[in-house]
């Protein structure tokens, strides 16, 4: 099954775009298969002060490349640059990306990912939008293996590929058909802890989690921190933060295609006030906390910012 061949749209057009992200990604796949080290820092910064790898840039290029050859999206935005990039006038998608995420612990060999949001275009470029107004999203995941979660808009449900990459063009087949997360699960990955010293309610919630069985996995990278969370089909990830310590988690390019992904797959998500998906867009630098997961886990940590009066009825 060729990424061509891998129909996730009855949309033709969106069709397209999405078997451009798959032939990007296999060609980041091989990108980082074959640097060495961790690759090279370059001596720029993003616009949101990281310290930029080469195969940052690399990744960015194949995903910008693959997409402007399809005609179909008019703009992309990432977090590598966060404004948006005209690409093909009149197309009707605009796409919004994290080209590799989790490149701080790239060094390490941890798996690291790109993570996709997919809207229709619009004359403001997003800006008064919500998450749910997205029509497809993904994340790819780079590591002993290369597999995406993809939600299938032509079948309505989640889907997990893997690349097999023994021929020269590589191709995805399907591993794991219409992903459900179920509602409780003793799984835990919480990003930003270091601000539980002065956040009394998630320290509460971490406190619950370690002195209630729970099982800690956290990578330090949101991608493979979420997707454990498909491909287990329990568990949470955690992102929240305070004056000191604030989440540094991106609405566009990370926290709003994954919170899409994990309600498609009966999960839901919360950033403290409301579902992620309900945040408007208000700009490309925009920044969100965030627990997505099993629903009655979600729910939970609902109850403790309730408790605290951080969460009005």
């Amino acid at each position: 099954m060729h990424s061509q061949h891998v129909k996730l749209s009855d949309d033709p057009e969106l069709s397209a775009v999405c078997s451009a992200l798959l032939l990007a990604f296999i060609e980041n796949s091989r990108v980082l298969r074959y640097c060495s080290g961790g690759g090279d820092y370059t001596n720029t910064q993003n616009d949101f002060g990281d310290h930029q790898l080469e195969m940052d840039v690399q990744c960015e290029l194949n995903v910008n490349t693959e997409l402007k050859r399809t005609g179909f999206v008019s703009h992309t935005a990432s977090e590598e640059t966060p404004e948006m990039k005209p690409l093909s006038e009149g197309g009707k998608f605009i796409v919004t990306f994290d080209p590799l995420d989790g490149s701080s612990i790239i060094g390490t060999n941890f798996a690291v990912g790109t993570i996709v949001a997919i809207w229709k275009s619009d004359e403001n470029l997003l800006i008064g939008k919500r998450g749910r107004d997205m029509v497809s999203a993904c994340c790819c995941l780079y590591g002993s293996r290369t597999n995406v979660v993809f939600w299938n808009e032509k079948e309505q449900k989640i889907q997990e590929y893997t690349l097999f990459d023994g021929d020269k063009q590589g191709h995805w087949e399907l591993t794991k058909d219409n992903i459900k997360i179920k509602p409780k699960g003793k799984l835990f990955s919480p990003g930003n802890t270091r601000c539980i010293v002065d956040h009394i309610p998630y320290r509460e919630v971490v406190d619950y989690w370690i002195h209630n069985g729970y099982t800690l996995r956290y990578s330090g990278g949101m991608a493979p921190d979420i997707c454990q969370i498909f491909l287990k089909e329990v568990g949470v990830f955690s992102c929240f933060g305070d004056a000191k310590n604030p989440s540094k988690l991106r609405y566009l390019y990370e926290c709003a295609p994954l919170s899409f992904l994990i309600e498609k797959a009966e999960g839901k998500s919360f950033n403290g006030k409301h579902s992620v998906l309900d945040t408007e867009i208000t700009g490309y630098q925009q920044k969100s906390e965030i627990i997505v997961g099993s629903a009655d886990e979600i729910e939970f940590f609902k109850s403790i910012w309730k408790k605290h009066g951080l969460l009005k009825e």
